[in-house]
């Protein structure tokens, strides 16, 4: 399909909540398989979430191989429609990035355990049980979906400095 721009925060299309998904349809899929080159494309990804692609849907991808999370992955790029959590359990704290937010990390707290409820390729209701690394990627794309990044997490001074760099690096785009 298409490989897509990232949008770089503070872009307003990151920052609104994502409508939900009427119909899976073919320009779903041709969603999915865009969000999938996108992340493919650029690489050190673990999800990709359709406002990052400028496309306010909610719909998010995750590739999480399991021998990387304790047998709790991906099969390769998954894809998420219309997700919701309806189970949190536990808490840990993590370091994350965001290809939006190129190049800057930083402390979140998670769910270390979650169950998500949502919708695969072919509009069926699908749950899945989620933990540790999974679960905080999941958690992480849903943010997205609800116009939420990790920066949003921080201080208004580290927040204040990450908007700064991240505008620099637009302007010289």
């Amino acid at each position: 399909m298409t490989v897509r721009k990232v949008h770089i925060w503070p872009d307003p299309v990151l920052q609104s909540t994502s409508e939900s998904v009427k119909q899976v349809d073919d320009s779903i899929r041709e969603l999915v398989q865009d969000l999938i080159d996108t992340m493919e494309h650029v690489g050190n990804s673990a999800g990709l979430s359709g406002p990052q692609i400028g496309v306010s849907k909610r719909v998010f991808v995750v590739d999480i191989p399991a021998e990387h999370n304790d047998g709790n992955g991906t099969d390769g790029p998954e894809a998420f429609i219309n997700p919701e959590i309806i189970e949190k359990e536990g808490q840990f704290e993590w370091d994350e990035g965001c290809l939006s937010i190129p190049e800057e990390r930083g402390k979140v707290k998670r769910a270390i355990r979650v169950i998500m409820r949502y919708q695969d390729l072919n509009g069926e209701t699908q749950e899945r049980e989620a933990f540790d690394y999974l679960s905080g990627c999941f958690q992480h794309e849903l943010d997205h979906l609800n116009g939420k990044l990790w920066v949003d997490y921080q201080s208004a001074l580290k927040r204040d400095m990450i908007r700064k760099k991240m505008l620099k690096l637009k302007a010289g785009l």
